[in-house]
C-alpha cells in the first residue's frame, strides 16, 4: 500500500493513503491490520480522510515496512476484519445529524413562509399530542413541557421559534439515541467472540463460509485448538473440551457424541463434527444485544431515583415559567425557562453510566446484567469465591504421586512422563513437568504409543501393555485390577484432588494427583476485598486443592453474590 506521512512526533505517526475514496470495510481492514503489528499500542482509521493514526512503541522503519505491505486483498488481511466493528453505525447517524442540520438551513434559506408554517404545524403534531397525553393522564412529564412551549409559541404565530424548539428537541433526541445504540455496541461488541468463518460440511466436502449462514441443523468441523463458534451437540468425534471461559475449570472435559458443547468454549484436544442446535439469525452478538437491552430493565435504585426526579422537575420548571412571566410580563422569556430543563439530562445520564460501567467490567471478564446488581455488589459485605482459575492458577500441577503393587513413586514418575511427553495436554504437561522439576531423565521404554481421546494413553513396556488415563479407562475399558491388599490405600485417595491412573499389566501401578495451586497474589487480593469494605471473603472447599486454612462453617455463608458477578463469561 502506498501511503504519505502527514505528521510525526514521538511514538504516535499520521498516516494518508493514497487513494481517493476508502470504504467502511476498506477502514476496518486497515484498522485492524494494524492494531496486529507489533507495538502497535493503538491505531485508528478515519474512513473519510483516508488517514490513519498510529500509537506505536517499536522501531520506526520496521513499522513502515509492515504497513507497505499492506494489502486489501490479501487473505491473511481478509481474516482480521471484524464482525462488527460499530463504524457503519456511526456513519449512519453521522449522516442523520448533518442531514438535519443542512434541511434547517435550507427551510430557513429558501422555504417559502407558507411552506415553512405549513411544515412546522405537520411536525408539531406528535409533540401536542404527547402533551394532551400527560395531561389526561395526569403525569407532569417532560412532554408536557415540550408541548406547551411549542404550543404557546404557534398561538403566539411565532412559528420560528416553535421549529427551532422541535429542531433541538430532535437534534437531542438523535443524539440520545446515537449515545445509547453506540454504547449497547460497544458493549456488545466487548463480549462478542469475533468469529466470522467456519468450515462447513456438505456433501461435496468441506467449505469455508461466514458464520451468518450456518443455520440450525447445519454440521460443522472444528479441529484441536478451534472456538466453538455456536451451541452445538458432537455428532462425530470425541474430544476434551477447555469450558474455562464458561465455568472457570482449568481441566478439560471429555465430550462424545450426543453431547452439548457451548459456543465460547475451546477443543483442545481431538476434531469433532457438530450439529448447530442455535436457531438461525441467533447469533452470539444478537444474543449479547438482547441481554443487554432486556439488562436494561433491571434498573439500579438510582436509576430509577433519576427518573422520579426528572419528572418531579416539571412542576417546579412550570412554576418558574410562571412565575417569570408575573415578574417580566414577557411571553418569551417565560416559554425560555420551560427550554431550561434538566430532567431530560438526569434520564439519560444514569443508563449511559450504567452502560459504560458494564462496558468497563466485561473488559476484565465481568459480566454484569443489570444495574441494580452493580448496586448489589456496593453492598454486599461477602464474597464466595468459586471454580478454579479465580483464586487459582487454572494451570494443573502434580502434588503426589502414589505408588502402587510395590512400584516407586520416581519410576512410576518417570514412567507416566515418558509416555505423556508426546501428547500437548494440560494435565500430560503437568506430569512431564513434575517428572523434570525432580531430575528424573528417561529414555524411550515403549513401543508405539496409542492415544485414544477423552480417554488416556496406551503402549507397551517390555511385555507389558501400560496405560495411563482416567479411571473409567483404566478400569472400564481396560479393566485393570487393583493389587492385592492395596484396596484401603486406594479408597483413601485424596479426594481433593484430579486422579490420573497408571496401570502396569492390568495392574494399578500408581495415581498421579493433580492440584491446581493457589494464586500467589491471592492472599493480596483477600487484603484487598478486606480494605473495601469485604468483611467475609470466603472459598467452596471445593475451589482449591490445598486449603491454606480451616474454612468457616456453611452457616456464615449469608448474603452471598452470585458467581455470575465475580468472574463468568457469557452462556447464551
Amino acid at each position: 500500500m502506498k501511503f504519505q506521512i502527514m505528521h510525526e512526533s514521538s511514538g504516535r505517526m499520521r498516516i494518508r493513503c493514497c487513494q481517493n475514496r476508502m470504504t467502511l470495510e476498506q477502514a476496518d481492514l486497515l484498522e485492524a491490520y494494524l492494531q496486529h503489528i507489533t507495538g502497535v499500542r493503538q491505531a485508528v482509521v478515519h474512513e473519510r480522510t483516508c488517514c490513519a493514526v498510529i500509537y506505536y512503541q517499536d522501531i520506526r522503519a520496521d513499522l513502515l515496512q509492515q504497513i507497505s505491505r499492506f494489502s486489501y486483498d490479501a487473505e491473511s488481511v481478509a481474516d482480521l476484519a471484524p464482525l462488527h466493528s460499530g463504524r457503519a453505525l456511526n456513519r449512519a447517524y453521522e449522516e442523520k445529524l448533518v442531514g438535519r442540520v443542512v434541511f434547517k438551513a435550507i427551510r430557513s434559506l429558501f422555504f417559502p413562509a407558507p411552506l415553512r408554517i405549513a411544515y412546522t404545524l405537520c411536525r408539531s403534531i406528535p409533540y401536542l399530542l404527547r402533551g394532551i397525553k400527560c395531561l389526561f393522564q395526569g403525569k407532569m412529564r417532560v412532554e408536557l413541557l415540550d408541548g406547551l412551549s411549542i404550543g404557546i409559541s404557534m398561538i403566539r404565530r411565532d412559528f420560528s421559534t416553535a421549529s427551532s424548539v422541535m429542531f433541538l428537541l430532535g437534534l437531542g433526541e438523535l443524539l440520545e439515541e446515537w449515545t445509547h445504540k453506540k454504547s449497547v455496541d460497544d458493549l456488545a461488541r466487548c463480549m462478542s467472540l469475533n468469529i466470522d468463518r467456519v468450515w462447513l460440511k456438505t456433501s461435496s466436502g468441506e467449505i469455508l463460509v461466514p458464520l451468518n449462514q450456518v443455520k440450525a441443523g447445519d454440521r460443522i468441523s472444528v479441529r484441536m485448538g478451534g472456538l466453538i463458534p455456536l451451541d452445538s451437540t458432537i455428532e462425530e468425534g470425541e474430544v476434551m473440551v477447555n469450558q474455562a471461559s464458561l465455568t472457570g475449570e482449568s481441566i478439560p472435559v471429555p465430550k462424545r457424541p450426543g453431547t452439548a458443547v457451548y459456543a465460547g468454549t475451546v477443543v483442545e484436544e481431538g476434531e469433532c463434527v457438530l450439529r448447530v442446535t442455535q436457531q438461525s439469525g441467533e447469533s452470539r452478538y444478537d444474543k449479547i444485544v438482547a441481554m443487554i437491552e432486556q439488562s436494561e430493565k433491571l434498573k439500579s435504585a438510582a436509576e430509577s431515583k433519576a427518573s422520579n426526579l426528572a419528572d418531579k422537575l416539571v412542576p417546579y420548571t412550570l412554576f418558574g415559567s410562571v412565575l417569570a412571566y408575573l415578574w417580566t410580563r414577557n411571553v418569551t422569556r417565560a416559554l425560555s425557562v420551560l427550554m431550561v430543563d434538566f430532567s431530560c439530562a438526569l434520564k439519560l445520564a444514569m443508563p449511559l453510566a450504567v452502560l459504560s460501567a458494564m462496558r468497563e467490567a466485561s473488559s476484565y471478564h465481568v459480566t454484569v446484567k443489570g444495574g441494580k446488581y452493580l448496586e448489589a455488589v456496593a453492598k454486599a459485605d461477602t464474597i464466595v469465591f468459586d471454580k478454579t482459575g479465580t483464586l487459582t492458577y487454572a494451570c494443573p500441577v502434580v502434588s503426589e504421586v502414589i505408588p502402587f503393587g510395590g512400584h516407586s513413586e520416581e519410576d512410576m514418575l518417570r514412567l507416566a512422563a515418558c509416555l505423556e511427553e508426546h501428547f500437548p495436554h494440560s494435565m500430560a504437561n503437568a506430569v512431564v513437568q513434575a517428572a523434570r522439576d525432580r531430575g528424573l531423565s528417561h529414555e524411550e521404554m515403549h513401543s508405539q504409543v496409542e492415544y485414544l481421546v477423552a480417554h488416556g494413553i496406551a503402549s507397551t513396556v517390555g511385555n507389558e501393555r501400560v496405560v495411563i488415563g482416567s479411571a473409567h479407562f483404566v478400569f472400564e475399558d481396560e479393566a485393570c485390577a487393583i493389587p492385592n491388599g492395596d484396596q484401603p490405600r486406594f479408597d483413601a485417595l485424596p479426594e481433593q484432588y484430579s486422579h490420573l491412573y497408571l496401570a502396569i499389566g492390568g495392574q494399578l501401578a500408581a495415581v498421579i494427583c493433580i492440584s491446581d495451586p493457589l494464586r500467589a497474589e491471592a492472599e493480596a487480593v483477600i487484603n484487598a476485598l478486606r480494605r473495601l469494605g469485604i468483611q467475609k471473603p470466603l472459598c467452596s472447599p471445593e475451589t482449591v486443592s490445598e486449603p491454606q486454612q480451616p474454612l468457616p462453617p456453611k452457616s456464615v455463608w449469608t448474603n452471598t453474590i452470585p458467581r455470575s458477578f465475580l468472574r463468568t463469561k457469557l452462556d447464551l
